[in-house]
């Protein structure tokens, strides 16, 4: 098991040496967070609507922007894992870039498939879709890092989160209660430009913090599996 400490620490310290290298996909990322917040902000909605009703009062375009909006942030995360890799391994991240960039369209049909799995296991009473979310956790790096062909990542993420699974998810749950705690603008001023903008300068800092924490992650998980 792992303490969350030292991967926040190295996230902080990863930030500031790599502020730069990181700071356009952080503006992108913030850029499609906002987008779709903006999209659905006079959208009203109750707890008693079932599936049917809610697609109906979304706005006509809705599900084709965030399907486009998604397909970008897998983009986008190739390149986040690509930079966080080349950090682990001492490698300049436009020199690791182009060592990896042939793995690009292996890594957006894998994230695909896995966002789709999990989304399908979900909806199978949630406890499914967050088997998966941990078993595949490190599918990305395994294909970027160790060139894997698809299914070998599929399944080495799943050998190798066996006894860190719940340790996986006491970090995404701790990256989300800090995501949220540091979304009180939102809540503060709700949809305004000064909301979007300090939601933007937040994520300048927080999201390379906890981009180079997952990579922590991985790197110690993989470490454990080699000591075996």
């Amino acid at each position: 098991m792992f303490t969350l400490i030292p991967a926040f620490k190295y996230g902080w310290q990863e930030m500031h040496k790599k502020i730069w290298v990181f700071l356009l996909l952080t503006l992108l990322y913030s850029l499609a967070d906002i987008s779709n917040s903006y999209l659905i902000k006079d959208v009203i909605f109750t707890e008693d609507m079932n599936v049917m009703q809610f697609l109906e009062i979304l706005p006509a375009n809705f599900m084709l922007i965030i399907s486009i909006t998604s397909i970008a942030l897998i983009c986008l995360s190739f390149f986040v894992v690509t930079f966080v890799l080349a950090g682990l391994r001492g490698v300049q991240p436009l020199i690791y870039l182009r060592m990896k960039i042939k793995r690009f369209p292996m890594y957006v049909l894998a994230m695909i498939l896995k966002m789709l799995a999990i989304g399908a296991g979900l909806l199978l009473f949630i406890v499914p879709g967050l088997i998966l979310l941990l078993a595949f956790y490190f599918m990305e790096f395994l294909i970027v890092d160790r060139d894997m062909p698809l299914l070998d990542a599929f399944r080495e993420s799943w050998k190798m989160t066996k006894g860190f699974r719940t340790g996986i998810f006491f970090f995404e749950v701790n990256l989300f209660i800090i995501g949220y705690l540091l979304a009180f603008p939102q809540n503060l001023w709700p949809d305004t430009m000064m909301t979007y903008a300090i939601i933007a300068l937040i994520n300048v800092v927080w999201l390379p913090i906890s981009w180079n924490a997952q990579g922590f992650l991985y790197q110690f998980v993989s470490e454990s599996q080699v000591e075996k």
